[in-house]
């Protein structure tokens, strides 16, 4: 049995927003494993994470330390752990090149998007990043795409592999319908100026024209953001503009489920875990064209500005939400991203250092 300590230190900053739900979502189903201990470091230091807590200290400090301590008792005692490090930070140390250790890269989204990343920001991730492209951790990428721009600038990890997120997204009962029979696009994601909400106004507005939707429904943080671009919108489409703030889990499905479609523009994205709930739960998807969306979604969603005009574009639309609705498909990658199979992935990733050091005298 091996055992893993988990870093969900990443709980100290509340607006880690969906890389917080992911960790969560591995975690919790990491530690279903039969054959592994996973043990949390909110859990085995309660008292040392209650104080980070309480004094706000950085994640980085709380990880550096903790992880030194384990390396050195590691060390002495002959003790075979193996530490998680789910956004990002491998912490510095003198004892060793993290050869015991996972750190997941989510995406380089700074990278693409500097001017919203204060210069201090983007020094400590490009330190970060490269020292996890030299070190002789088990580097994960959520998907390919992000794989691939992080050797753009870093280079090819010694250890690297691409397991995409875990998806925990299932039916729920439905509850009444306000109004029966209406039509709504979802967008279920925080306003970030990447998100390209200026674009999910656009698209509704045309869909709503042709016929095809009634009402755009939107969730999560930054309404009054939203509201700004909605105010410059003609009544007729402003007022059929619903933004629902934060929602609870279950409230959310059953808009996933209720929809129309599901619509994300985004110009950037390392994964996109929002539209990867609604491919599970059958949902049709209006995607932007960017690589991880063909990358996860090539048979599945109808991509927005993939076509040379779009004179024809609410007839494509209308076609594909017809053979959508009749035809039912299913996402090719919903029994990859079950969190049970993604967990076990990240638990393979050491059988090999475990199996090497059991064969050693």
């Amino acid at each position: 049995m091996a055992t893993y300590l988990y870093y969900d230190t990443v709980r100290l900053n509340k607006a880690a927003g969906g890389v917080l739900n992911v960790s969560e979502v591995l975690l919790r189903h990491m530690r279903l494993a039969p054959d592994d201990r996973v043990v949390p470091v909110s859990e085995r230091h309660p008292r040392l994470f209650a104080l980070a807590q309480r004094l706000k200290i950085s994640r980085f400090v709380l990880d550096t330390l903790l992880y030194n301590f384990h390396r050195l008792r590691t060390l002495l005692t002959g003790e075979q752990l193996f530490s998680v490090f789910p956004n990002y930070y491998l912490p510095l140390t003198l004892l060793g090149r993290h050869r015991d250790s996972v750190v997941i890269v989510h995406d380089l989204q700074y990278k693409a998007y500097p001017q919203y990343f204060g210069r201090g920001k983007r020094l400590f991730l490009d330190w970060n990043l490269w020292r996890a492209a030299h070190s002789a951790a088990d580097v994960v990428f959520i998907s390919r795409s992000s794989q691939r721009d992080f050797e753009r600038h870093f280079g090819r990890c010694a250890h690297s592999s691409v397991i995409f997120n875990p998806v925990d997204a299932h039916r729920v009962a439905p509850a009444a319908v306000a109004v029966p029979g209406e039509r709504y696009l979802i967008a279920a994601y925080h306003y970030y100026p990447h998100k390209n909400f200026a674009g999910i106004l656009a698209l509704f507005a045309r869909m709503k024209a042709a016929g095809l939707v009634d009402c755009l429904d939107i969730t999560g943080n930054g309404a009054a953001e939203v509201q700004r671009m909605v105010s410059q919108m003609p009544p007729e489409v402003r007022d059929c503009v619903r933004h629902r703030g934060l929602v609870p889990r279950d409230e959310l499905l059953r808009l996933y489920q209720g929809a129309t479609a599901f619509i994300s523009l985004s110009t950037f994205e390392g994964f996109n875990l929002s539209a990867a709930e609604a491919a599970t739960l059958g949902v049709p998807l209006l995607l932007s064209d960017i690589p991880v969306h063909r990358e996860l979604f090539a048979d599945y969603a109808f991509f927005v500005g993939s076509e040379a005009s779009d004179d024809d574009e609410p007839t494509r639309l209308a076609q594909y939400l017809a053979h959508h609705g009749h035809a039912r498909p299913a996402w090719v990658h919903a029994g990859t991203c079950a969190p049970a199979n993604v967990a076990r992935r990240y638990l393979m990733l050491k059988r090999g250092t475990l199996s090497l050091a059991g064969a050693l005298p």
